[in-house]
Protein backbone atom coordinates (compact mmCIF):
# COMPACT_ATOMS: atom_id res chain seq x y z
CA UNK A 1 0.00 0.00 0.00
CA UNK A 2 1.41 3.46 -0.85
CA UNK A 3 2.71 5.96 2.19
CA UNK A 4 -0.42 8.31 2.69
CA UNK A 5 -0.99 10.93 5.30
CA UNK A 6 -4.21 12.62 6.64
CA UNK A 7 -4.31 15.90 7.14
CA UNK A 8 -7.22 16.16 9.90
CA UNK A 9 -9.02 19.67 11.06
CA UNK A 10 -11.49 19.77 13.59
CA UNK A 11 -12.94 22.68 15.80
CA UNK A 12 -15.18 22.21 19.23
CA UNK A 13 -18.72 23.41 19.02
CA UNK A 14 -19.91 23.15 22.71
CA UNK A 15 -23.67 23.16 23.26
CA UNK A 16 -24.78 22.23 26.94
CA UNK A 17 -23.45 19.08 27.52
CA UNK A 18 -23.19 17.90 24.18
CA UNK A 19 -19.76 16.91 22.75
CA UNK A 20 -17.73 18.80 19.94
CA UNK A 21 -18.90 17.02 16.27
CA UNK A 22 -16.43 17.37 13.56
CA UNK A 23 -16.36 20.20 11.50
CA UNK A 24 -14.15 18.76 8.76
CA UNK A 25 -11.56 16.04 7.28
CA UNK A 26 -9.01 16.74 4.49
CA UNK A 27 -6.88 13.76 3.75
CA UNK A 28 -3.95 14.46 1.28
CA UNK A 29 -1.63 12.62 -0.77
CA UNK A 30 2.14 12.46 0.48
CA UNK A 31 4.78 11.36 -2.05
CA UNK A 32 5.69 8.10 -0.10
CA UNK A 33 7.24 9.38 2.76
CA UNK A 34 9.25 7.32 5.16
CA UNK A 35 8.36 7.19 8.42
CA UNK A 36 10.82 9.28 10.53
CA UNK A 37 13.67 7.18 11.62
CA UNK A 38 15.64 7.17 14.90
CA UNK A 39 18.88 7.89 13.75
CA UNK A 40 17.48 11.01 11.57
CA UNK A 41 15.65 12.48 15.03
CA UNK A 42 18.93 11.86 16.17
CA UNK A 43 20.49 13.68 13.77
CA UNK A 44 18.20 16.71 13.53
CA UNK A 45 19.11 16.86 17.90
CA UNK A 46 22.80 16.53 16.82
CA UNK A 47 22.44 19.68 14.63
CA UNK A 48 20.84 21.65 17.72
CA UNK A 49 24.13 20.29 19.90
CA UNK A 50 26.09 21.32 17.00
CA UNK A 51 25.00 25.09 16.48
CA UNK A 52 23.82 26.40 19.78
CA UNK A 53 27.86 26.03 21.29
CA UNK A 54 28.58 28.89 18.68
CA UNK A 55 25.93 31.22 19.72
CA UNK A 56 26.20 30.08 23.90
CA UNK A 57 30.05 30.43 23.88
CA UNK A 58 30.79 32.99 20.80
CA UNK A 59 27.27 35.02 20.14
CA UNK A 60 26.54 35.85 23.37
CA UNK A 61 30.05 35.93 25.02
CA UNK A 62 33.38 35.46 23.27
CA UNK A 63 32.85 37.61 20.39
CA UNK A 64 31.61 41.12 21.78
CA UNK A 65 34.41 40.88 24.31
CA UNK A 66 37.06 40.45 21.24
CA UNK A 67 35.40 42.97 18.88
CA UNK A 68 35.94 45.67 21.74
CA UNK A 69 39.06 44.81 22.92
CA UNK A 70 40.49 44.70 19.34
CA UNK A 71 38.65 47.41 18.44
CA UNK A 72 40.50 49.90 22.04
CA UNK A 73 43.23 48.61 21.48
CA UNK A 74 43.29 50.69 17.91
CA UNK A 75 41.57 53.01 19.57
CA UNK A 76 41.97 56.89 20.51
CA UNK A 77 41.03 59.11 23.08
CA UNK A 78 37.65 60.82 21.97
CA UNK A 79 39.39 64.31 23.89
CA UNK A 80 42.38 63.75 21.72
CA UNK A 81 42.83 61.64 18.32
CA UNK A 82 46.85 61.64 18.95
CA UNK A 83 46.64 59.51 22.37
CA UNK A 84 46.36 55.80 22.06
CA UNK A 85 43.73 54.59 24.66
CA UNK A 86 46.09 51.70 25.63
CA UNK A 87 48.42 54.38 26.13
CA UNK A 88 46.27 56.68 28.50
CA UNK A 89 45.50 56.54 32.33
CA UNK A 90 43.24 59.23 31.47
CA UNK A 91 40.60 56.76 30.31
CA UNK A 92 40.55 54.96 33.67
CA UNK A 93 40.07 58.38 36.04
CA UNK A 94 38.13 60.63 33.94
CA UNK A 95 34.65 59.60 32.99
CA UNK A 96 34.22 62.06 30.42
CA UNK A 97 37.06 60.09 28.49
CA UNK A 98 36.25 57.68 26.10
CA UNK A 99 37.76 55.55 23.45
CA UNK A 100 36.66 55.92 20.18
CA UNK A 101 38.00 54.05 16.57
CA UNK A 102 37.73 55.59 13.38
CA UNK A 103 35.05 53.38 11.18
CA UNK A 104 35.37 54.09 7.31
CA UNK A 105 35.78 58.22 9.12
CA UNK A 106 33.42 58.45 11.29
CA UNK A 107 34.70 57.85 15.15
CA UNK A 108 32.49 54.97 16.76
CA UNK A 109 32.71 54.48 20.84
CA UNK A 110 34.51 51.40 20.65
CA UNK A 111 31.91 49.69 23.41
CA UNK A 112 29.40 50.53 20.87
CA UNK A 113 31.98 48.92 18.05
CA UNK A 114 30.47 45.08 18.93
CA UNK A 115 26.91 46.28 18.95
CA UNK A 116 27.04 47.96 15.23
CA UNK A 117 28.08 44.74 14.16
CA UNK A 118 25.80 42.93 15.46
CA UNK A 119 23.19 45.23 15.01
CA UNK A 120 24.18 45.09 11.12
CA UNK A 121 24.46 41.25 10.78
CA UNK A 122 20.81 40.69 12.32
CA UNK A 123 19.45 43.03 9.28
CA UNK A 124 21.87 40.77 6.79
CA UNK A 125 20.63 37.78 8.78
CA UNK A 126 16.72 38.91 8.09
CA UNK A 127 17.35 39.74 4.43
CA UNK A 128 19.12 36.10 4.16
CA UNK A 129 16.68 34.22 6.04
CA UNK A 130 13.66 35.73 3.48
CA UNK A 131 15.67 35.27 0.53
CA UNK A 132 15.93 31.32 1.24
CA UNK A 133 12.93 30.77 3.04
CA UNK A 134 10.92 29.81 -0.01
CA UNK A 135 13.20 28.32 -1.93
CA UNK A 136 14.42 25.82 0.51
CA UNK A 137 10.77 23.97 0.81
CA UNK A 138 11.68 22.23 -2.87
CA UNK A 139 13.59 19.95 -3.50
CA UNK A 140 16.30 18.94 -1.56
CA UNK A 141 17.33 22.54 -0.92
CA UNK A 142 16.57 22.21 2.95
CA UNK A 143 18.90 20.05 4.12
CA UNK A 144 21.17 21.66 1.17
CA UNK A 145 21.08 25.24 2.87
CA UNK A 146 21.43 23.93 6.11
CA UNK A 147 24.60 22.00 6.16
CA UNK A 148 26.23 24.67 3.47
CA UNK A 149 25.67 27.61 5.82
CA UNK A 150 26.73 25.47 8.54
CA UNK A 151 30.20 25.08 7.35
CA UNK A 152 30.61 28.12 5.72
CA UNK A 153 29.66 29.50 9.37
CA UNK A 154 31.65 27.00 11.08
CA UNK A 155 34.81 27.89 9.11
CA UNK A 156 34.43 31.61 9.74
CA UNK A 157 34.65 30.97 13.54
CA UNK A 158 37.70 28.79 13.27
CA UNK A 159 39.24 31.76 11.66
CA UNK A 160 39.31 33.69 14.63
CA UNK A 161 42.48 31.74 15.87
CA UNK A 162 44.20 33.37 13.11
CA UNK A 163 43.45 37.23 13.52
CA UNK A 164 45.41 40.31 15.49
CA UNK A 165 44.25 44.03 16.91
CA UNK A 166 45.16 45.65 13.90
CA UNK A 167 42.45 43.30 11.85
CA UNK A 168 39.40 44.15 13.53
CA UNK A 169 37.08 45.43 10.79
CA UNK A 170 37.86 41.74 9.50
CA UNK A 171 37.30 40.56 12.27
CA UNK A 172 33.72 42.49 12.46
CA UNK A 173 32.99 41.18 9.07
CA UNK A 174 33.76 37.54 9.93
CA UNK A 175 31.35 37.69 12.54
CA UNK A 176 28.72 38.98 10.78
CA UNK A 177 29.10 36.22 8.14
CA UNK A 178 29.39 33.64 10.96
CA UNK A 179 26.11 35.24 12.69
CA UNK A 180 24.42 35.49 9.49
CA UNK A 181 25.13 31.65 8.55
CA UNK A 182 24.50 30.89 12.13
CA UNK A 183 20.40 32.28 11.31
CA UNK A 184 19.78 30.81 8.22
CA UNK A 185 20.87 27.55 9.03
CA UNK A 186 18.49 27.26 12.11
CA UNK A 187 15.88 28.56 9.74
CA UNK A 188 16.54 25.27 7.65
CA UNK A 189 16.35 23.88 10.84
CA UNK A 190 13.44 24.40 12.18
CA UNK A 191 11.55 24.09 8.86
CA UNK A 192 12.12 20.68 9.75
CA UNK A 193 10.60 20.31 13.23
CA UNK A 194 6.99 20.18 11.35
CA UNK A 195 7.91 17.35 8.51
CA UNK A 196 9.30 14.92 11.40
CA UNK A 197 6.20 15.44 13.66
CA UNK A 198 4.04 14.56 10.77
CA UNK A 199 5.91 11.45 10.04
CA UNK A 200 6.56 10.23 13.19
CA UNK A 201 5.72 6.83 13.73
CA UNK A 202 2.56 7.05 16.49
CA UNK A 203 1.23 9.90 14.52
CA UNK A 204 1.22 7.58 10.89
CA UNK A 205 0.20 4.79 13.20
CA UNK A 206 -3.38 7.08 13.40
CA UNK A 207 -3.33 8.60 9.87
CA UNK A 208 -3.47 4.38 8.77
CA UNK A 209 -6.22 4.10 11.36
CA UNK A 210 -8.41 6.95 10.05
CA UNK A 211 -7.90 5.74 6.19
CA UNK A 212 -8.70 2.25 7.24
CA UNK A 213 -12.18 3.09 8.99
CA UNK A 214 -12.70 5.35 5.98
CA UNK A 215 -11.91 2.49 3.78
CA UNK A 216 -14.52 0.65 5.53
CA UNK A 217 -17.26 3.11 5.72
CA UNK A 218 -16.65 3.58 1.75
CA UNK A 219 -16.77 -0.29 1.49
CA UNK A 220 -13.87 0.21 -0.66
CA UNK A 221 -10.63 -1.36 -1.36
CA UNK A 222 -7.17 -0.11 0.49
CA UNK A 223 -5.83 1.04 -2.82
CA UNK A 224 -8.73 2.56 -4.61
CA UNK A 225 -8.35 5.65 -5.31
CA UNK A 226 -12.02 7.77 -4.21
CA UNK A 227 -11.43 11.61 -5.68
CA UNK A 228 -9.63 14.65 -5.74
CA UNK A 229 -11.04 18.01 -5.29
CA UNK A 230 -10.56 21.29 -4.42
CA UNK A 231 -12.22 23.87 -2.15
CA UNK A 232 -14.63 24.91 -4.67
CA UNK A 233 -15.63 21.44 -5.02
CA UNK A 234 -16.25 20.83 -1.38
CA UNK A 235 -18.49 23.93 -1.41
CA UNK A 236 -20.60 22.61 -4.11
CA UNK A 237 -24.03 22.31 -2.73
CA UNK A 238 -24.49 19.55 -5.93
CA UNK A 239 -22.08 17.00 -4.29
CA UNK A 240 -22.15 15.53 -1.52
CA UNK A 241 -18.50 15.22 -0.21
CA UNK A 242 -16.73 12.40 2.11
CA UNK A 243 -17.16 14.63 5.14
CA UNK A 244 -21.28 14.64 4.63
CA UNK A 245 -21.32 11.48 4.44
CA UNK A 246 -19.13 9.76 7.12
CA UNK A 247 -20.94 12.41 9.34
CA UNK A 248 -24.48 11.31 8.11
CA UNK A 249 -23.83 8.01 10.26
CA UNK A 250 -24.10 8.61 13.93
CA UNK A 251 -21.13 5.90 14.54
CA UNK A 252 -18.75 6.34 12.40
CA UNK A 253 -19.34 10.26 13.88
CA UNK A 254 -18.04 8.77 17.53
CA UNK A 255 -15.76 6.08 15.88
CA UNK A 256 -13.66 8.91 13.87
CA UNK A 257 -14.62 11.91 16.54
CA UNK A 258 -11.92 9.82 18.90
CA UNK A 259 -9.48 9.00 16.11
CA UNK A 260 -9.28 13.02 15.03
CA UNK A 261 -8.85 13.64 19.09
CA UNK A 262 -6.10 11.39 19.30
CA UNK A 263 -4.53 12.66 16.30
CA UNK A 264 -4.48 16.14 17.28
CA UNK A 265 -3.44 15.07 20.95
CA UNK A 266 -0.80 12.98 19.85
CA UNK A 267 0.54 15.36 17.17
CA UNK A 268 0.96 18.42 19.65
CA UNK A 269 2.65 16.01 21.82
CA UNK A 270 4.84 14.52 19.67
CA UNK A 271 5.65 17.75 17.77
CA UNK A 272 6.61 19.26 21.75
CA UNK A 273 8.65 16.60 23.12
CA UNK A 274 10.72 16.71 19.72
CA UNK A 275 11.47 20.65 19.44
CA UNK A 276 12.13 20.88 23.73
CA UNK A 277 14.74 17.99 22.97
CA UNK A 278 16.17 20.21 20.26
CA UNK A 279 16.23 22.99 22.25
CA UNK A 280 17.72 20.51 25.36
CA UNK A 281 20.54 18.98 23.45
CA UNK A 282 21.94 22.66 22.25
CA UNK A 283 21.87 23.92 25.91
CA UNK A 284 23.66 20.97 26.47
CA UNK A 285 26.50 21.44 24.05
CA UNK A 286 26.77 24.92 24.55
CA UNK A 287 27.24 24.61 28.36
CA UNK A 288 29.82 21.79 27.81
CA UNK A 289 31.73 23.76 25.58
CA UNK A 290 31.61 27.15 27.97
CA UNK A 291 32.78 25.12 31.13
CA UNK A 292 35.67 24.11 28.93
CA UNK A 293 36.18 27.64 27.77
CA UNK A 294 36.08 28.87 30.64
CA UNK A 295 38.68 26.51 31.84
CA UNK A 296 41.22 27.73 29.18
CA UNK A 297 40.22 31.45 29.94
CA UNK A 298 40.83 30.98 33.28
CA UNK A 299 44.27 29.81 32.34
CA UNK A 300 45.78 31.60 29.87
CA UNK A 301 44.16 35.01 32.78
CA UNK A 302 41.13 35.83 31.04
CA UNK A 303 43.46 36.84 28.12
CA UNK A 304 41.64 37.79 24.63
CA UNK A 305 43.99 34.70 23.19
CA UNK A 306 41.93 32.55 25.59
CA UNK A 307 38.74 34.05 24.02
CA UNK A 308 40.09 33.63 20.50
CA UNK A 309 40.70 29.96 21.25
CA UNK A 310 37.23 29.83 22.91
CA UNK A 311 35.30 30.96 19.59
CA UNK A 312 37.64 28.81 17.27
CA UNK A 313 36.55 25.54 19.49
CA UNK A 314 32.93 26.65 18.62
CA UNK A 315 33.55 26.17 15.04
CA UNK A 316 35.52 23.26 15.01
CA UNK A 317 32.77 21.86 17.19
CA UNK A 318 29.51 22.93 14.88
CA UNK A 319 31.89 21.72 11.54
CA UNK A 320 32.67 18.37 12.99
CA UNK A 321 29.27 17.44 14.44
CA UNK A 322 27.57 18.91 11.13
CA UNK A 323 29.43 16.87 8.86
CA UNK A 324 27.23 13.90 10.93
CA UNK A 325 24.11 15.66 10.34
CA UNK A 326 24.94 15.85 7.03
CA UNK A 327 26.05 12.06 6.75
CA UNK A 328 22.33 11.17 8.81
CA UNK A 329 19.69 13.86 8.20
CA UNK A 330 17.34 12.51 5.49
CA UNK A 331 16.16 15.74 2.85
CA UNK A 332 12.80 15.13 3.51
CA UNK A 333 12.77 16.92 -0.42
CA UNK A 334 9.80 19.36 -1.23
CA UNK A 335 7.80 19.48 -4.65
CA UNK A 336 10.59 20.45 -7.37
CA UNK A 337 10.93 24.07 -8.16
CA UNK A 338 9.58 25.33 -11.29
CA UNK A 339 10.97 28.23 -12.51
CA UNK A 340 11.68 29.30 -16.35
CA UNK A 341 12.33 26.33 -18.37
CA UNK A 342 13.98 28.30 -21.28
CA UNK A 343 16.97 28.69 -19.40
CA UNK A 344 19.24 27.25 -16.34
CA UNK A 345 17.75 28.91 -13.16
CA UNK A 346 20.16 30.79 -11.76
CA UNK A 347 21.22 31.50 -7.64
CA UNK A 348 19.82 34.95 -8.57
CA UNK A 349 16.50 33.49 -10.21
CA UNK A 350 15.94 31.47 -6.44
CA UNK A 351 16.59 34.94 -4.20
CA UNK A 352 13.80 36.95 -6.67
CA UNK A 353 11.35 33.91 -6.49
CA UNK A 354 11.89 33.82 -2.21
CA UNK A 355 11.13 37.31 -2.27
CA UNK A 356 7.94 37.03 -4.61
CA UNK A 357 6.35 34.26 -2.60
CA UNK A 358 7.09 36.53 0.27
CA UNK A 359 4.92 39.22 -0.84
CA UNK A 360 2.51 36.85 -2.07
CA UNK A 361 2.22 35.21 1.54
CA UNK A 362 1.91 39.00 3.20
CA UNK A 363 -0.54 39.75 0.85
CA UNK A 364 -2.69 36.88 1.72
CA UNK A 365 -2.76 37.33 5.41
CA UNK A 366 -5.97 37.69 5.90
CA UNK A 367 -6.51 33.95 4.91
CA UNK A 368 -3.60 33.24 7.75
CA UNK A 369 -5.41 35.41 9.87
CA UNK A 370 -4.35 33.44 13.40
CA UNK A 371 -0.10 32.64 11.69
CA UNK A 372 0.23 36.13 11.58
CA UNK A 373 -1.39 37.01 15.10
CA UNK A 374 1.30 34.79 16.34
CA UNK A 375 3.77 36.08 14.74
CA UNK A 376 2.94 39.81 16.05
CA UNK A 377 2.77 38.05 19.67
CA UNK A 378 5.82 36.27 19.10
CA UNK A 379 7.46 39.33 18.56
CA UNK A 380 7.07 40.80 21.94
CA UNK A 381 7.84 37.18 23.31
CA UNK A 382 11.08 37.63 21.68
CA UNK A 383 11.79 41.15 22.26
CA UNK A 384 10.84 41.07 25.51
CA UNK A 385 13.02 37.75 26.81
CA UNK A 386 16.16 39.75 24.42
CA UNK A 387 15.84 42.50 26.64
CA UNK A 388 15.77 41.03 29.93
CA UNK A 389 19.13 39.39 28.84
CA UNK A 390 20.34 42.81 27.89
CA UNK A 391 19.51 44.90 30.57
CA UNK A 392 20.14 42.59 33.53
CA UNK A 393 23.23 41.98 32.72
CA UNK A 394 23.91 45.82 32.20
CA UNK A 395 21.90 46.32 35.55
CA UNK A 396 23.98 43.65 37.11
CA UNK A 397 27.75 45.80 36.31
CA UNK A 398 26.05 49.34 36.90
CA UNK A 399 23.73 49.14 39.21
CA UNK A 400 24.64 46.20 41.75
CA UNK A 401 28.07 46.00 41.45
CA UNK A 402 28.63 42.59 40.82
CA UNK A 403 32.15 41.47 39.41
CA UNK A 404 33.19 39.74 36.70
CA UNK A 405 33.54 36.63 38.29
CA UNK A 406 29.84 36.60 39.02
CA UNK A 407 28.96 38.14 35.53
CA UNK A 408 30.79 34.69 34.01
CA UNK A 409 28.41 32.15 37.06
CA UNK A 410 25.16 34.17 35.78
CA UNK A 411 26.23 33.48 31.85
CA UNK A 412 26.44 30.04 33.04
CA UNK A 413 23.73 29.67 35.55
CA UNK A 414 21.20 30.91 32.45
CA UNK A 415 21.67 27.74 30.46
CA UNK A 416 22.11 25.09 33.01
CA UNK A 417 18.17 26.25 33.97
CA UNK A 418 17.20 26.17 30.07
CA UNK A 419 18.36 22.65 30.28
CA UNK A 420 16.42 22.09 33.52
CA UNK A 421 13.42 23.70 31.88
CA UNK A 422 12.98 22.00 28.53
CA UNK A 423 12.76 18.54 30.40
CA UNK A 424 10.67 19.94 33.46
CA UNK A 425 7.84 22.00 31.65
CA UNK A 426 7.02 18.98 29.55
CA UNK A 427 6.21 16.98 32.37
CA UNK A 428 4.42 19.54 34.08
CA UNK A 429 2.49 20.53 30.70
CA UNK A 430 1.83 16.57 30.39
CA UNK A 431 0.52 16.58 34.60
CA UNK A 432 -2.20 19.35 34.24
CA UNK A 433 -3.13 18.72 30.41
CA UNK A 434 -2.45 21.82 29.06
CA UNK A 435 -2.49 22.47 25.60
CA UNK A 436 0.72 24.38 23.64
CA UNK A 437 -1.02 27.50 23.90
CA UNK A 438 -1.83 27.67 27.20
CA UNK A 439 1.41 26.39 28.34
CA UNK A 440 2.88 29.41 26.33
CA UNK A 441 0.30 31.54 27.98
CA UNK A 442 1.93 30.65 31.62
CA UNK A 443 5.36 30.73 30.64
CA UNK A 444 4.57 33.95 29.36
CA UNK A 445 2.93 35.06 32.82
CA UNK A 446 5.99 33.46 34.50
CA UNK A 447 8.68 35.87 32.15
CA UNK A 448 6.25 39.15 33.42
CA UNK A 449 7.57 38.26 36.97
CA UNK A 450 10.96 39.46 36.25
CA UNK A 451 10.27 43.20 35.75
CA UNK A 452 7.59 43.36 38.18
CA UNK A 453 9.66 42.12 41.02
CA UNK A 454 12.28 44.67 39.49
CA UNK A 455 9.97 47.64 39.26
CA UNK A 456 9.42 46.69 43.22
CA UNK A 457 12.68 48.31 43.95
CA UNK A 458 11.09 51.86 43.69
CA UNK A 459 9.02 51.04 46.54
CA UNK A 460 10.30 47.99 48.67
CA UNK A 461 13.08 49.49 51.41
CA UNK A 462 14.41 45.70 50.30
CA UNK A 463 13.88 43.54 47.89
CA UNK A 464 13.42 44.40 43.94
CA UNK A 465 16.90 43.06 43.09
CA UNK A 466 18.72 45.48 45.05
CA UNK A 467 21.61 43.09 46.07
CA UNK A 468 23.36 40.80 43.32
CA UNK A 469 22.40 37.41 45.38
CA UNK A 470 18.55 37.99 44.09
CA UNK A 471 20.05 38.09 40.78
CA UNK A 472 21.38 34.62 41.06
CA UNK A 473 17.83 33.07 41.67
CA UNK A 474 16.20 35.39 39.31
CA UNK A 475 19.16 33.47 36.87
CA UNK A 476 17.66 30.65 37.05
CA UNK A 477 13.70 31.60 37.42
CA UNK A 478 14.78 32.77 33.89
CA UNK A 479 16.91 30.22 32.39
CA UNK A 480 13.74 27.78 33.17
CA UNK A 481 11.82 29.59 31.47
CA UNK A 482 13.47 31.00 28.32
CA UNK A 483 14.68 27.45 27.43
CA UNK A 484 10.59 25.95 27.48
CA UNK A 485 8.87 29.14 26.34
CA UNK A 486 11.52 29.05 22.88
CA UNK A 487 10.65 25.73 22.70
CA UNK A 488 6.80 25.69 23.02
CA UNK A 489 6.51 29.09 20.65
CA UNK A 490 8.45 26.98 18.14
CA UNK A 491 5.96 24.02 18.19
CA UNK A 492 2.82 26.29 18.54
CA UNK A 493 4.02 28.30 15.23
CA UNK A 494 4.91 24.48 13.83
CA UNK A 495 1.40 24.18 13.99
CA UNK A 496 0.11 26.79 12.08
CA UNK A 497 2.28 26.32 9.40
CA UNK A 498 0.67 25.57 5.89
CA UNK A 499 2.44 22.23 4.54
CA UNK A 500 5.17 22.17 2.18
CA UNK A 501 5.96 25.97 2.97
CA UNK A 502 8.01 25.26 6.27
CA UNK A 503 10.60 26.75 5.85
CA UNK A 504 9.07 30.02 3.69
CA UNK A 505 7.05 30.44 7.11
CA UNK A 506 9.79 29.87 9.41
CA UNK A 507 11.78 32.78 7.90
CA UNK A 508 9.23 34.73 8.54
CA UNK A 509 9.63 33.31 12.37
CA UNK A 510 12.97 34.34 12.11
CA UNK A 511 12.93 37.39 10.50
CA UNK A 512 9.78 38.88 13.79
CA UNK A 513 12.27 36.76 16.18
CA UNK A 514 15.73 39.13 14.96
CA UNK A 515 13.44 42.33 13.97
CA UNK A 516 12.38 42.46 16.90
CA UNK A 517 15.72 42.11 18.72
CA UNK A 518 16.84 45.91 18.52
CA UNK A 519 13.34 47.35 20.11
CA UNK A 520 13.56 46.52 23.57
CA UNK A 521 17.10 47.59 24.27
CA UNK A 522 16.85 50.48 22.38
CA UNK A 523 14.18 52.11 24.07
CA UNK A 524 15.80 51.00 27.40
CA UNK A 525 19.16 52.88 26.30
CA UNK A 526 16.70 56.00 25.62
CA UNK A 527 15.25 55.51 28.64
CA UNK A 528 18.70 54.90 30.65
CA UNK A 529 20.14 58.35 29.18
CA UNK A 530 17.08 60.61 30.40
CA UNK A 531 16.65 59.18 33.51
CA UNK A 532 20.05 58.72 34.51
CA UNK A 533 18.59 55.21 36.34
CA UNK A 534 18.63 52.14 34.30
CA UNK A 535 15.73 50.29 36.58
CA UNK A 536 13.15 52.52 34.52
CA UNK A 537 13.88 49.89 32.02
CA UNK A 538 11.99 47.09 33.96
CA UNK A 539 8.86 49.44 33.53
CA UNK A 540 8.85 48.90 29.90
CA UNK A 541 10.01 45.24 30.14
CA UNK A 542 6.85 44.68 32.09
CA UNK A 543 4.52 46.10 29.45
CA UNK A 544 6.41 44.54 27.15
CA UNK A 545 5.84 41.07 27.71
CA UNK A 546 2.43 41.60 29.09
CA UNK A 547 1.51 42.75 25.30
CA UNK A 548 2.04 39.12 23.76
CA UNK A 549 -0.76 37.56 26.31
CA UNK A 550 -4.13 39.21 24.73
CA UNK A 551 -2.59 38.32 21.67
CA UNK A 552 -2.23 34.50 22.34
CA UNK A 553 -6.12 34.18 24.79
CA UNK A 554 -7.59 35.35 21.35
CA UNK A 555 -5.66 33.17 19.33
CA UNK A 556 -7.52 30.68 17.85
CA UNK A 557 -5.57 27.33 17.00
CA UNK A 558 -7.92 25.15 15.92
CA UNK A 559 -8.96 28.01 13.23
CA UNK A 560 -5.14 28.96 12.68
CA UNK A 561 -4.76 25.10 11.48
CA UNK A 562 -7.63 24.73 9.04
CA UNK A 563 -6.35 28.51 7.23
CA UNK A 564 -2.82 26.19 7.56
CA UNK A 565 -4.62 23.36 5.69
CA UNK A 566 -6.31 25.61 2.89
CA UNK A 567 -3.44 27.36 2.29
CA UNK A 568 -1.46 24.09 1.35
CA UNK A 569 -0.54 22.39 -1.73
CA UNK A 570 -3.33 20.83 -3.84
CA UNK A 571 -5.05 18.02 -2.14
CA UNK A 572 -7.01 14.78 -2.60
CA UNK A 573 -8.35 11.77 -0.87
CA UNK A 574 -6.79 8.56 -1.04
CA UNK A 575 -7.63 5.36 0.05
Amino acid sequence: MANTEVEIEYENETSNDQEAILAGITIEKQNNEPILSKKELYAWYLYAFACEVYAVVSLSSFIPLILEQFASEQGVLNINHEIACKNSTELKTIEEVRCVVNIFGLWVDTASFSLYTFSFSVILQAITAISIGATADHGAMRKTLLISFALVGSVSAMLFLLVTPPMFLLVAIIAIIGNVCFGASFVCFNGFLPVLARNHKDVRKIFDKIKSHIAEKKKLSNDQQISYFDDDNINDQNDQSTTELLLNDNNSDVILYNLLDNLAKTKEIISTHISARGFASGYFGGIILLCICFIISFSLHSSVFSLQIGVFLSGTWWFLFSLLVAKWLQPRPGPPLSLDERRKARWFDYVVYAWKKLWITISQARKLEMTFKFLIAWFFISDGYTTITSVSLLFAKTTLQVPAMGLIAISLIVPLAALFGTIIVPKFQSYFGLTTKQTVIILNILLLCIPFYGCLGFILPFGGLKSGTELYYLAVWFGIIIGSIQSYCRTLFSELVPRGRETEFFALYAVTDKGSSWLGPTLVAIITDITHEIRFGFVLLFFLILSPIPILLSLNVTKGKEDADKASNKQAIII
